[in-house]
């Protein structure tokens, strides 16, 4: 792939930095027949996996402190990732998760349930402040705990419940995404955009690409979703059935 083609769908700044890194151009060329639809390859950050995210560094740091805070991001995601990266295959062979993910260990427990306060208070106070609607979930929350077969069959009975609009009068509505899609990007930093698939990608969680993308957005917000990516790197998914109650779900 030549300069000129990239430059059709990504900054020139980019592409004059993946141009030098036949690493990045590598990636960017494979992913040429799907340009026209997604200017950065879904799956770059897996590509990238197991030390080599630093490539990206000269592309975050166009985009000054915001770009280093995402860079960050990233590299944390990678380091709290790195013991579930790679997968035995049928074939005995060692290959790469489709998808970061972490895994919990107990002595992270109380770690785990501070974060998940940490998350409420930060949804209770976007409701408030942002939305002028009541707080939407109780601060005393009880938590619990789920891992293995039984999280994955909670987790399975919420997502069918979602599918078929049967989530239930008590389930809270916490859902920030069509707000945060609204949030402007900081002067000079909209071409970050361009990387919203492949954030999501990252764990199939827009959740994570929200927090990931705040420092880019124009706002003076503390970041609402800290407390959820400090869950997602100890391991676990957060579910609220009931305002007052809490789910923590891991492997």
């Amino acid at each position: 792939m030549t300069i000129s083609e990239c430059q059709k769908y990504l900054p020139q700044s980019w592409t004059e930095i993946i141009e030098q890194d036949q690493v990045l151009l590598d990636i960017f060329e494979e992913h040429e027949y799907d340009l026209e639809q997604e200017a950065v390859p879904p799956f770059l950050f897996q590509d990238l996996r197991g030390g080599d995210l630093e490539r990206l560094s000269p592309i975050f740091a166009l985009y000054g402190q915001s770009g280093q805070h995402m860079l960050q991001g990233l590299l944390e995601i990678d380091e709290a990732s790195r013991d579930t990266a790679k997968v035995q295959l049928p074939n005995g062979q060692t290959g790469y998760a489709a998808y970061f993910f972490a895994q919990f260990s107990d002595e992270n427990k109380q770690a785990a349930m501070d974060a998940a306060r940490a998350y409420i208070r930060d949804i209770n106070r976007i409701f408030v402040e942002e939305f002028e609607e009541d707080a939407p979930l109780e601060e005393d929350a009880e938590i619990e705990f789920l891992f293995g077969q039984e999280g994955r069959d909670f987790e399975e009975k919420v997502r069918q419940a979602w599918i078929h609009g049967d989530l239930g009068e008590d389930v809270p509505d916490v859902d920030m995404g069509e707000w945060c899609l609204d949030l402007p990007y900081r002067k000079g930093c909209q071409d970050i955009g361009l990387m919203s698939e492949a954030l999501y990608h990252i764990s199939c969680d827009y959740n994570l690409s929200y927090y990931l993308q705040w420092p880019m957005f124009d706002t003076e917000q503390e970041n609402p979703f800290q407390g959820y990516f400090d869950l997602w790197k100890l391991g676990l998914n957060i579910h609220f059935p009931e305002k007052n109650r809490v789910v923590l779900v891991g492997e």
